[in-house]
């Protein structure tokens, strides 16, 4: 139990090139290997979170809880096709609250824009899809829409 705590607490460790292999690795099984025919899905996802010293955890909506809470956010996307789902990636949200200058930060970036960057991010990572799938939220933002169009990316 101690070496799992020194492992995600405290060991040298790069979550993007371990995420990279995973990827890599599912990639390689013709059973889970992404194709055009599967869809790109952007959602976000909340858990509630004490405190103010994680990173990240300020009073924002949390979707589990269906309300305003203390939390944290991350803004994901999954790839998906008719047999079999599996997660790409995942960016935390950081609310202006959070930010020294809020929405003027240049750190400060909406989920959205977390949501194009990670698709951007599967694209780089050859994941293939024939469409970008998300809830009213994502959907109904003229930003990310314009995005999408912008990069022809159907949706």
């Amino acid at each position: 139990m101690q070496r799992l705590q020194f492992f995600l607490s405290e060991a040298d460790w790069d979550a993007q090139a371990i995420n990279a292999q995973r990827l890599a690795l599912m990639a390689e099984q013709p059973v889970l290997a992404s194709h055009a025919r599967g869809v790109l899905v952007v959602d976000d996802s909340g858990d509630r979170k004490d405190g103010h010293a994680t990173a990240h955890v300020a009073r924002q909506y949390i979707g589990s809880r269906g309300k305003i809470d203390n939390g944290i956010v991350a803004v994901t996307t999954l790839w998906a096709d008719e047999r079999c789902y599996w997660p790409l990636h995942a960016q935390p949200y950081t609310p202006k609250s959070r930010l020294p200058l809020g929405e003027k930060d240049p750190a400060f970036r909406t989920k959205p824009q977390i949501a194009m960057e990670l698709i951007e991010q599967a694209r780089q990572s050859g994941v293939m899809f024939e469409a970008v799938v998300a809830d009213c939220f994502y959907g109904d933002n003229d930003g990310l829409e314009w995005e999408l169009r912008k990069g022809e990316i159907p949706y």
